[in-house]
């Protein structure tokens, strides 16, 4: 059963103040490689936890949005730090399944015409909101990082993407944006997932969705800055200034 806390709304002063969007925060996993007792949600950066930051950094730049967080490990302290933030989605079987399973919960219970998810491990700054059309579905690439291992690439013809996987040049940062037709064929696909097919990563499920004729555009913001938080030494070795 999906529990919520309560939706708020706060102003902003965001050129996309007129786009209906729900923002979902894909965050049930344990974290391991983390090697902490807390969330990954919950490190702290600085004087926030990395959720925190992200909550701010949405109600900074959007108006007309609500905020789904997907949860499993340690949920209830998660409830705690961010309640009447966040409208909060359990995914009791986090143990048992993926990113696919939590998009699926999430994505059911969203209330908005277009819909932006990103993994929960990610501290970024505004870049990227910054300048997009958001009238296409797209994802957010970073042509310039040098890719690390296990992480996530796309192969991009006419400035679409064509196929995400391990070990091909062009780093996916782990943000889509899904509006019109691709949200239907996200819906679609979502909701015929059985079995193992809930233990699908998010790269796999926006494969899937290319294959049945989704389009994203690949999108690269100007002065985009995006750390992805695996262990503890990223946090001791990177600069947070973002």
């Amino acid at each position: 059963m999906a529990r919520f806390t309560r939706e708020i709304t706060v102003p902003t002063k965001s050129k996309n103040n007129k786009l209906d969007m729900s923002v979902i925060i894909l965050s049930a996993g344990v974290g391991s490689r983390i090697k902490s007792n807390e969330p990954r949600s919950l490190i702290k950066i600085g004087t926030k936890t990395l959720l925190e930051h992200q909550i701010d950094l949405i109600n900074n730049n959007l108006n007309n949005h609500e905020i789904i967080g997907v949860f499993g490990y340690a949920i209830e302290k998660i409830i705690r730090k961010v309640y009447g933030k966040v409208r909060v989605v359990e995914n009791q079987l986090y143990e048992n399944t993926n990113n696919s399973e939590s998009l699926r919960l999430a994505v059911n219970n969203a209330s908005r015409r277009n819909i932006m998810f990103f993994h929960g491990d990610l501290y970024f700054n505004d870049a990227v909101f910054k300048s997009i059309d958001f009238k296409k579905s797209f994802l957010v690439v970073d042509r310039k990082e040098m890719m690390k291992s296990k992480e996530i690439g796309v192969t991009i013809q006419n400035n679409k993407a064509t196929i995400l996987s391990y070990g091909l040049p062009t780093k996916w940062c782990q943000i889509a944006f899904i509006t019109g037709k691709e949200l239907k064929i996200l819906r679609n696909v979502l909701s015929k997932l059985q079995g193992s097919q809930k233990k699908m990563l998010s790269f796999e499920v926006i494969n899937k969705m290319i294959s049945m004729g989704a389009n994203f555009e690949c999108y690269e913001p100007n002065n985009m800055s995006i750390i992805e938080i695996d262990c503890i030494k990223d946090i001791k070795n990177e600069n947070f200034n973002l």
